[in-house]
């Protein structure tokens, strides 16, 4: 897969993890974890596949440094070049990660429209990916939908009192 590309492989520390609820509707159809210690999870909704979906949310793990800003504008680039027309916004910081979004008129493997909501989450040692996309042109409720299930998720450090943290 693309993503792998990206990867600049070092060492991990464990001294976080991530917890990111599972949509409701959706189940686990692919998870892998690589010998270099890169993680993915791939979520679908139920009664769909990994190949035809109408909406997939991803985890990905990678081991190593990573700057969120530069890793959006790497997957930005990837999907225009991938995609003719595809259009990304600059990436946005703020204290939850590094947001992107990026639309695909037409996805040339697919001939649907493709748009995924991606944030990064870089801690010391690793980096987390999380990605929300649609296999059609969002509407504005499915891109708020987007964004919150996003925002779902919670990094928790080895010494975080937070309550989904204990």
């Amino acid at each position: 897969m693309m993503w792998l590309t990206l990867i600049a492989m070092t060492a991990v520390q464990a001294e976080d993890r991530l917890l990111w609820p599972m949509p409701e509707g959706f189940k686990v159809g692919h998870q892998q974890t690589s010998a270099s210690g890169s993680e993915i999870e791939e979520r679908i909704p139920k009664g769909e596949t990994v190949e035809d979906w109408t909406r997939m949310a991803t985890r990905l793990v990678f081991p190593g440094a990573m700057d969120g800003t530069a890793f959006n504008n790497a997957m930005a680039q990837r999907w225009q070049s991938a995609c003719p027309g595809a259009v990304a916004t600059p990436p946005e910081k703020s204290p939850r990660g590094v947001d992107i979004r990026i639309d695909c008129p037409r996805n040339p493997a697919t001939g649907k429209p493709e748009t995924m909501f991606q944030r990064v989450l870089p801690v010391p040692g690793k980096a987390y990916i999380l990605q929300v996309a649609f296999r059609a042109v969002p509407s504005a409720e499915q891109v708020r939908w987007a964004k919150a299930e996003l925002d779902r998720a919670t990094l928790c450090s080895a010494a975080a009192t937070e309550s989904p943290c204990r």
